[in-house]
């Protein structure tokens, strides 16, 4: 035999030549086999397949017997038991007394399992076939075929979200029924059991209060995931951390369990008062149902920290059925829309119109630009001016709501009296770089921060787009949009004393032993005016309710302040954009009490169903019904129910 050399990084090595003992066995085994004839060949290869096989039993038969113990247990080192998921429970959401906006319940799926119904030839399958139908209104023809459809399976769901008190009932009725055949002396009782079901449980989001609040709360899809609302914004927070069980066989073939702790998601605690934002939801379907708008929303916030109270719009749903169009159209309407215009559809439903839509202020904005002229000095508190029902700026000339003119009127009194002529004589003093800088203080053209998702930023000219006619128009709220949360933030810093709150929704966070572990603090992101300029525009707004254009929203016992607005909407003519001579947004921003602001409360009526909409004073009239049914809800009572 030749000598085979191999190179390795010990050297070269030489193979060992086979013994002679081999090389005599190899040739006389070759010899043999020469020498048999094709049938003995067959016999011995028979031979050879019978060895074989006692080997293979022999070695069986050792780790059975003998080294069993060692092989099976160096096996079983190495497995685990399927592991067991426990699941998180979502956090739910509270409003600011505790009552339950959205929770997750623990419920169950009732599993059939086929296979063991089926192990003792039908023995079980006719008293456990009767027993569930009973129990849970399932038809014994469904099970049956079930059963007979999967007789290999183990697993089987055939009714979902049994309550716990579902499930506790019917193992008590099989507990029951099984002993009662285990008792017994006869023999073919002995074989009717219950057996071959199982229960998988799981937790299932559910919305107590259903509409109310559904554009606050928004909801959660299956797998506990959310994009709406607060669910969406605060997904991570509520959902909490998956835990698993389990085990393994330890060296001794002993079971061991090892269990990675289930974190449940936190609890929201909101700043949301349920029965304001119930009552207040209640009086924009109310009106409605009377006369009706294109949209109507609502906001009160607390204007000394920036908590919003209620934050309504007339486009709610059923939080527990939010895909459900019908209140809003005909089944046969419904029916004609392809997937495209439906998803259109829920999603106008499911925004909220108090964050995500932007119109134009109108006389609201007036507040803000005499506090921005009284801050820099450019106008004197007790100044007087001359209205004459309008102002040529440019080749334009831009009107007042009063076309005669208000004549001689003091700086009160063109907040009582909206006079936009006075507007434009003060801002022009201001000029543009002031404005536009104030603007942006009192977040005009920006977002607000609020703590939930979808909003909207208005638009307001810059500094280098302030014309003089841009100008003009902006100090009255005409060109400029904003957002109802936008105004509201604003609008409280101007009456609070200057400090600028981010809005929020969230209070506190708390654990499932309602331990607050993160406090939501109120955060001051600027200071607007001094206490001086927020005292003198409180009082103003005082007289404009009591006195002067708010008067429909003057409440007994309220010393309610604030401002009425009306703006033109945009049409379209003939390609052109132009100013609506029909359609208008009308709103109302207040606070009350006037001396000692509590809550700001913000109505807008987005094109009202009536003829004349500019006169109708639709949001002030809102804003009292608020104030009187509302405020007293938050603890904020009239001043004649304080001396009682």
């Amino acid at each position: 035999m030749s000598e085979r050399i191999t190179n390795s990084s010990r050297g070269r090595r030489r193979k060992k030549r086979p013994s002679l003992i081999a090389i005599i066995l190899y040739k006389f085994v070759r010899f043999i086999a020469r020498g048999i004839k094709f049938k003995t060949k067959i016999r011995l290869t028979g031979l050879v397949f019978v060895g074989g096989f006692i080997a293979i039993t022999a070695a069986v038969i050792s780790v059975a017997y003998g080294n069993g113990d060692k092989y099976k247990r160096k096996y079983l080192k190495q497995q685990t038991y399927n592991s067991n998921p426990i699941i998180a429970k979502r956090g739910d959401i509270l409003d600011r007394r505790g009552v339950a906006l959205a929770k997750s319940v623990l419920v169950y799926n009732l599993v059939l399992e086929p296979k063991i119904i089926l192990d003792k030839e039908n023995l079980y399958r006719e008293s456990t076939v009767k027993l569930i139908s009973d129990s849970f209104n399932i038809a014994a023809e469904e099970l049956n075929k079930v059963i007979s459809d999967n007789p290999s399976s183990m697993y089987q769901v055939i009714k979902k979200e049994v309550t716990y008190d579902e499930k506790e009932k019917f193992i008590s009725e099989v507990n029951k029924f099984n002993k009662r055949n285990t008792d017994t002396e006869k023999e073919e009782t002995k074989k009717n059991r219950v057996v071959g079901y199982s229960f998988e449980g799981y937790y299932k989001r559910i919305y107590p209060l259903n509409n109310v609040a559904s554009n606050i709360v928004g909801f959660a899809y299956s797998g506990n995931f959310a994009e709406w609302g607060l669910e969406g914004y605060y997904n991570t927070k509520l959902n909490g951390k998956n835990g698993v069980r389990y085990g393994y066989f330890n060296a001794n073939m002993e079971i061991e369990e090892t269990e990675v702790e289930v974190k449940n998601g936190l609890n929201l605690v909101t700043t949301i008062d349920s029965d304001a934002q119930k009552i207040t939801e209640d009086i924009i379907a109310d009106y409605q149902k009377r006369e009706g708008a294109k949209n109507v929303g609502i906001i009160v916030m607390n204007p000394n920290n920036g908590e919003i109270y209620v934050m309504a719009s007339d486009k709610g749903y059923d939080l527990n059925n939010p895909r459900d169009l019908s209140p809003y159209f005909t089944q046969k309407e419904i029916d004609a829309m392809d997937d495209n215009k439906r998803i259109e559809e829920l999603s106008r439903i499911w925004k909220n119109y108090c964050v995500s839509d932007i119109f134009e202020p109108g006389s609201t904005f007036k507040p803000f630009t005499v506090a921005a002229c009284l801050e820099k000095d450019v106008i004197t508190k007790k100044q007087t001016f001359f209205c004459d029902g309008f102002e040529n700026v440019m080749d334009r000339k831009i009107r007042c709501v009063k076309r005669d003119g208000h004549g001689p009127i003091t700086l009160s009194e063109s907040l009582e009296k909206s006079c936009n002529d006075v507007m434009m004589q003060i801002v022009s003093k201001l000029g543009r770089k002031e404005f536009a800088r104030y603007q942006e203080l009192f977040g005009i053209g920006s977002r607000t921060g609020i703590d939930f998702p979808g909003e909207t930023v208005g638009l307001a000219y810059k500094e280098n787009q302030l014309n003089p006619v841009e100008l003009a128009t902006s100090s009255f709220g005409q060109g400029v949009s904003v957002t109802m949360i936008e105004m509201v933030a604003g609008f409280s810093s101007v009456i609070n004393g200057g400090i600028y709150y981010r809005p929020h929704l969230a209070k506190e966070f708390v654990n499932d032993d309602g331990i607050a572990v993160e406090k939501v603090d109120s955060v001051i992101m600027k200071k607007t005016v001094t206490k001086e300029t927020s005292e003198f525009i409180r009082k103003a707004l005082y007289k404009t309710v009591e006195e002067g254009t708010g008067w429909r929203a003057k409440s007994i016992g309220y010393k309610l302040a604030g401002k009425t607005g009306t703006a033109q909407k945009l049409d379209v003519e003939n390609g052109r954009t132009v100013r609506s001579e029909t359609n208008y947004v009308l709103s109302f921003i207040g606070c009350a009490p006037y001396d000692n602001p509590q809550a700001v409360v913000y109505v807008v009526v987005d094109q009202p169903n009536v003829e004349d909409q500019a006169a109708s004073g639709v949001a002030s009239a809102l804003a009292r019904e608020v104030t009187e049914k509302v405020f007293r809800v938050l603890g904020i009572y009239p001043e004649k129910s304080k001396e009682k």
